[in-house]
């Protein structure tokens, strides 16, 4: 029988490939960060994650490594490797000391297709966040592998009473497509920073400053921006947050930087602390990620609290944005399109531009500052504990 929630916090056992203190796998760990900080006092959250941050080979020193840690408001367990970790995800998954699982990813074999494979057989509620991995752009990287997997996964019928978060209405669109109509999709957008940068903000006269803060893979197409850059005339500094993730394709950046024109400079700052992302994006003018796609795009949320006009594609959830006066989404197709705006950035007039920040920072208090994403996760996880 169900437990009495108006006695009990609904428990919530949850699946990350990576979390705190890791920082490699970008915005998924701000996503579970965020939700934990802001639903924690209506939820109780445990935690189950790997024992090292993405790509590397020693496990981290900070936290005690096959045992429960409390990390901020939520207890995590970081799982060893091999055979020892898939015991330890079956071991707390048998003590059944949860109401809901909930998993963070389709494809990641070990912490999202074993402990969904364990939750059917015993008979749990489970909730299933693909995080943008049925976008278009995703599913074009490693592709067979995807579509054997899916193929897979519709032959156990392992959508059958899971329920599918997803964070937008293009989310849903993307997940129905692949996985079929019939699925159980609730949307329940991801909880966006509460920190936010300042208006009085003086930028460099005549250099536009722009930032890249995100993992360098093909997914976040690093590639094609600074392609773009050759064909902007205005004097730029283009300044590269984020870890190497992919090394023989920040190779290929590499050799597209080298090409560049004079009065374009990129320089790569290396990966950037969760916890400075806000402030230091707050001392640019303008920051551009021409994404292949994003469930969310913690990335793009920050720059926007950090008051910065922002240039993307129209492959996320962030749309219509020159309507709300804070940036543009173009098409990919189009890559004269960005070099053309990121042009009209660098010749604004200064009252014009600091007119435009101050639109950005307003927008994103009204946005940021409501309940609405946390209220709506809280609400996911109560839908999926009472539903029969």
């Amino acid at each position: 029988m169900p437990s009495n929630l108006s006695k009990h916090p609904l428990k919530v056992l949850t699946f990350a490939g990576v979390f705190l203190p890791g920082y490699k796998g970008g915005g998924p760990i701000k996503t579970i960060k965020n939700l934990f900080e802001q639903a924690g006092n209506d939820i109780s959250f445990k935690l189950v994650t790997s024992d090292r941050d993405l790509g590397d080979e020693k496990p981290y020193s900070s936290v005690v490594c096959g045992e429960w840690n409390q990390v901020g408001n939520a207890s995590v367990f970081y799982a060893q490797p091999g055979k020892q970790g898939y015991r330890q995800i079956a071991g707390i998954l048998r003590e059944k000391n949860y109401d809901v699982v909930y998993l963070n990813s389709f494809f990641s074999p070990r912490f999202s297709f074993y402990p969904l494979l364990l939750t059917k057989l015993l008979r749990q509620r489970v909730v299933l966040s693909p995080r943008g991995e049925f976008s278009d752009g995703a599913l074009g990287l490693k592709s067979l592998k995807k579509k054997v997997f899916i193929a897979f996964y519709k032959l156990l019928r392992l959508h059958r009473g899971t329920v599918f978060q997803v964070s937008s209405k293009f989310e849903e669109r993307d997940l129905r497509r692949v996985l079929g109509p019939k699925l159980d999709v609730r949307v329940a957008e991801n909880i966006g920073a509460q920190e936010f940068g300042e208006a009085s903000y003086k930028r460099t006269q005549g250099v536009l400053r722009a930032v890249f803060v995100s993992r360098i893979s093909p997914m976040k197409n690093l590639l094609m921006a600074l392609e773009s850059l050759r064909n902007v005339r205005s004097p730029m500094v283009y300044d590269i947050y984020g870890p190497a993730e992919d090394k023989a394709y920040w190779d290929r950046c590499q050799k597209v930087i080298e090409t560049l024109p004079e009065h374009i400079q990129v320089e790569h700052k290396g990966p950037l602390n969760p916890v400075d992302v806000v402030k230091t994006m707050s001392g640019y003018d303008a920051f551009y990620l021409p994404t292949k796609g994003e469930n969310y795009g913690h990335a793009i949320a920050e720059a926007i609290c950090a008051g910065l006009p922002i240039v993307i594609a129209d492959t996320t959830p962030w749309r219509n944005l020159q309507a709300h006066g804070i940036g543009w989404d173009l098409p990919l197709d189009n890559p004269d399109a960005f070099s053309a705006v990121l042009d009209k950035l660098a010749t604004m007039p200064d009252d014009e531009y600091h007119a435009m920040r101050e639109q950005v920072l307003t927008w994103a208090k009204n946005k940021f500052s409501q309940r609405d994403a946390i209220e709506a996760n809280i609400a996911l996880f109560k839908y999926a504990y009472e539903k029969k």
